[in-house]
């Protein structure tokens, strides 16, 4: 029998190997998984799921009591995302936490990460035969479940694999192929396949994308395998994966706080963005998708663009002012959105808001406005929940 590690695909490595230098082409295989995730959740989020809720549902009034809510198609769009976001918080890492101290003989990340990637097949794969939003709803809950079942883990395999002096570089490649990935989404899936009215076969090429960059790094990203039990106990690695001391680490938490309100605010513009576009202009869903796909795109160019060229004034000025720098140019970008008269001037908000993100990564109408009024408060709040963290200054 073949010993594990002398094995060509499927290899995996003692967790006391010592971690030599990984090159270029071994840093793509390892973040190419990236690539797949941001193909498929930037385009799932902000113009598939939108689409076939606008699809499936009408809108309608639901009473409580005395209360009257009034639920139309961002209501059941904000339905889906809540529990998108609810796995994300506690699924992903817990389960990250678990491969932390398991023990299979093919590693420890590898089993969960194959098991997330079939489940995200099969799954995404019948998200494009769904014909109900409560149909939707079940397959979505699943999807999120592999999903995040193969994300918490595979988050893992950069600091398993790669040395010390290279993480940084490791970490550039995970952003180039987040980069990557969320462009040729839009522009496959929102600007190419759903204007042509090829939305069945738009979501079919998520399943296929992640197939492929699964199958890259389960066979071909080298795995370690722990041999002996964790002196913690696993209930307590699952606790503290989703606990912050706040008294220990009292800046990480407000830093924490404050990423959390300011990411808030591009994600909310790019969930709400197909049906801001399509109602508020009466466009039609491929002209809509295609228009959101262009705004999302513009914000995330000019956000890869100053993260790369804003290192030299975090430097200059220091982090924690280009930060509150971010917060206010993001404030101001999405309170123009709330005026913005036309698809040109969207654009070109959203242009000030890709600035916004950028920076702080490096270091009915009226409803939808007052959606970027909301954003424009998440802007606020994120600035003002930095303040208590106190910079390290070094001379």
């Amino acid at each position: 029998m073949v010993d594990a590690t002398e094995r060509r695909l499927l290899k995996t490595l003692h967790e006391s190997a010592v971690r030599t230098h990984m090159s270029w082409p071994n840093m793509l295989v390892l973040s190419s998984f990236w690539f797949a995730i941001a193909y498929v959740m930037q385009p799932l989020g902000g113009t598939i799921i939108p689409l076939l809720v606008g699809r499936f549902t009408d809108p309608m009034t639901i009473h409580l009591g005395p209360l009257a809510i009034a639920a139309d198609v961002n209501t059941y769009v904000a339905v889906l995302d809540t529990v998108g976001a609810a796995f994300a918080i506690v699924w992903q890492p817990a389960i990250g936490a678990i491969s932390d101290n398991s023990r299979f003989a093919l590693g420890r990340r590898r089993p969960f990460i194959a098991i997330g990637v079939v489940g995200d097949i099969i799954f995404l794969t019948l998200i494009a035969f769904i014909t109900s939003f409560w149909g939707l709803l079940l397959v979505y809950v699943f999807f999120q479940i592999a999903s995040n079942t193969a994300q918490g883990p595979y988050q893992g395999m950069l600091p398993d694999q790669v040395p010390d002096n290279q993480r940084g570089e490791a970490s550039g490649y995970y952003g180039l192929m987040n980069m990557v990935g969320t462009i040729v989404g839009f522009l496959v899936v929102g600007a190419l396949l759903i204007p042509t009215h090829h939305v069945r076969i738009a979501i079919l090429t998520l399943p296929l994308v992640i197939a492929v960059a699964g199958a890259l790094v389960i066979f071909g990203v080298p795995d370690r395998r722990r041999t002996a039990a964790s002196a913690q106990r696993l209930h307590r690695s699952v606790l503290l994966s989703v606990a912050i001391d706040t008294k220990r680490y009292r800046d990480f938490a407000w830093l924490m706080v404050s990423r959390l309100f300011f990411l808030m605010a591009p994600v909310a513009i790019g969930t709400y963005a197909f049906n801001f576009i399509r109602y508020t202009f009466n466009y039609s869903e491929g002209k809509a998708s295609l228009y959101s796909s262009a705004l999302q795109a513009t914000i995330l160019v000019f956000a890869a663009v100053l993260c790369m060229t804003a290192g030299f004034l975090a430097e200059r000025y220091g982090k924690k002012r280009l930060i509150m720098a971010a917060c206010l140019i993001g404030a101001l970008g999405s309170t123009l959105l709330i005026f913005a008269p036309s698809l040109p001037w969207i654009l070109g908000f959203g242009l000030i808001v890709g600035i916004s993100l950028g920076t702080f990564l490096r270091t009915s109408a009226v409803g939808y406005r007052v959606m970027f009024g909301i954003v424009t408060g998440f802007f606020l709040i994120a600035l003002l929940t930095l303040q208590p963290v106190r910079e390290i200054k070094i001379d």
